[in-house]
C-alpha cells in the first residue's frame, strides 16, 4: 500500500484518547485502529496479538540474524484539538503562508519552524481538527516498513508494538514487557517513532508530574455573603497567581522547566486545577511540586481551614537515565544517519514518549522523528519529503542489525 493512502487511512479514524476515562485504553475510539492493525498485521504474515490496550507483531529473521528490532508507536491523538472528520490535503510551500480550507492561516512568521520545510510538499488540516500525524505518521511507518521488507527478503527479527493512551501519559500502563523479551537472542534494539523534524534523534526527555489543585469554597446566598461566602473560584484564582510567574511554557525554551495549567472548571462551592509540571531536572521537579505544597500550606494557615487540596502524581522520567547506561539502539541510529547523509541532531524532547517509561521497564528505547510538526492543534502539518526519508531510515537501522 502507498504509504501516504496508508497514512490517510489511519488519520480519518477518531482515536482521541480521554484524560478523564477509568477505562484502558481510555476510549473505545482507540480499539479501531488497533483492532485494523493486527488484522494488517496477520495479512502481512506476522504473528499478531491484542492483549491489555496493545497491538503486537512479531516476525522472525529471514536470514538468521540474531538482533531484534523492536518498533512503538501510539495510537491515540491528543485531546487539546479534534480528531473527528480529520479533511488533509497536500500543498508545496514556497515560503508563503498557507491558507488553510477554513481560512485559518499557517505563518512562517508565527512559526519559524516552517522555514526548513521550505520546497517540500506538506500535508495540512483544514483549519477544524489536528492532522494525527503525532503519532499515526508512526503507525503508518512501521507499518510501511513491514511490507517493504517482507517484500523485499532479508531482515531482522521484528518486533512492534502499538500503543493507547500515549497522549494522556498512560500509553505504557499495559505493556507486556515479558511478551516483548520473549525468544529474543541478541541484542533487542529499541525505539518509539513518535517525533518532529526528520534529523532530530531523542535520549531525552523531561521528567513529569501531574498536579491536581482542588479549593473548597463556603456557598451561601449572596445577599447574605458578608463575613460567610468563601467563592472556590476566588480562591483557585489566588493559588495560581502564586506560582512562579515565568516559569510557564511561553516563556521557556530548550532545557528550561515549565508549569502549565492544562485545565480548570468548578463553581462557588468547589474548584480544580490540573496542572503538568516538566524539568529536565529531577531535583528541580522536586522544587516544582514543593511549589504547590507550599501554596497549599500557606492558604489553609490563612484562612485556618483545608481549603486548598494537592494531589501531585509522577508521570515520566528522563530516559536519559537508562539510555547512557545502554547506547547500543542510539550508536546504531547514528550510522544510518551517517550513512544516509541526513544531520544528526541529539535534540531532547520538551514532552515525553511511551520510550520514557518503557526505558525504565527494562527496554532502553529512545525516539525517532517522523517528519511532523505543530502537534497537538490545527495547524499541525507532515512534510511528506521527510516522511519518506523516514522509510530510508528505517531501512536503514534494520540493515544494521546483526
Amino acid at each position: 500500500m502507498d504509504i501516504i493512502k496508508r497514512f490517510e487511512r489511519y488519520i480519518k479514524i477518531e482515536t482521541t484518547s480521554n484524560e478523564f476515562s477509568n477505562t484502558y485504553p481510555s476510549s473505545d475510539k482507540e480499539l479501531v485502529l488497533l483492532n485494523l492493525l493486527k488484522d494488517e498485521l496477520t495479512e502481512m504474515g506476522l504473528e499478531a496479538t491484542y492483549k491489555n490496550g496493545f497491538t503486537y507483531g512479531k516476525l522472525k529473521s529471514d536470514c538468521g540474524k540474531k538482533d531484534t528490532l523492536f518498533l512503538m508507536a501510539h495510537v491515540d491523538t491528543a485531546p487539546d484539538a479534534s480528531g473527528k472528520d480529520v479533511n488533509p490535503s497536500i500543498v508545496h510551500f514556497d515560503g508563503s503562508p498557507i491558507t488553510l480550507k477554513n481560512g485559518k492561516v499557517l505563518d512562517p512568521k508565527v512559526f519559524p519552524s516552517l522555514e526548513v520545510h521550505k520546497g517540500h510538499d506538506l500535508m495540512v488540516t483544514d483549519g477544524n481538527t489536528l492532522l494525527g500525524a503525532d503519532d499515526k505518521a508512526g503507525d503508518a511507518l512501521i507499518m510501511d516498513l513491514l511490507e517493504r521488507l517482507i517484500e523485499r527478503g532479508h531482515y531482522p527479527n521484528i518486533i512492534v508494538a502499538f500503543s493507547p493512551d500515549e497522549e494522556i501519559g498512560r500509553g505504557t500502563e499495559g505493556i507486556d514487557v515479558d511478551f516483548i523479551k520473549k525468544d529474543v537472542e541478541g541484542k533487542l534494539i529499541a525505539y518509539t517513532i513518535d517525533g518532529g523534524q526528520i534529523n532530530r534523534f531523542s535520549q531525552e526527555n523531561f521528567n513529569a508530574a501531574q498536579a491536581v489543585v482542588e479549593l473548597f469554597g463556603t456557598s451561601v446566598h449572596p445577599s447574605i455573603g458578608k463575613g460567610v461566602l468563601v467563592n472556590a473560584q476566588e480562591l483557585a484564582v489566588e493559588f495560581h497567581k502564586q506560582l512562579p510567574e515565568f516559569e510557564k511554557p511561553e516563556y521557556s525554551a530548550d532545557r528550561e522547566p515549565f508549569v502549565l495549567l492544562t485545565g480548570m472548571e468548578g463553581g462557588i462551592e468547589k474548584a480544580t486545577l490540573r496542572y503538568i509540571l516538566r524539568s529536565f531536572d529531577l531535583s528541580h521537579l522536586a522544587e516544582q511540586k514543593q511549589y504547590f505544597k507550599d501554596i497549599e500550606a500557606k492558604m489553609n494557615e490563612k484562612y485556618n481551614s483545608v481549603r486548598a487540596k494537592v494531589t501531585i502524581r509522577d508521570q515520566y522520567f528522563n530516559m536519559k537515565e537508562i539510555i547512557d547506561k545502554y547506547p547500543d539502539a542510539t550508536l546504531i541510529a547514528k550510522e544510518a544517519y551517517k550513512k544516509l547523509g541526513i544531520e544528526f541532531i541529539d535534540d531532547p524532547i520538551r514532552g515525553g514518549t511511551d520510550g520514557a517509561m518503557l526505558s525504565y521497564k527494562g527496554i532502553p528505547c529512545p525516539n525517532l522523528p517522523t517528519g511532523g510538526d505543530n502537534f497537538h492543534g490545527v495547524y499541525e502539518y507532515l512534510d511528506l519529503y521527510e516522511f519518506n526519508q523516514m522509510r530510508e531510515l528505517l531501512t536503514k537501522i534494520a540493515d544494521l542489525l546483526k
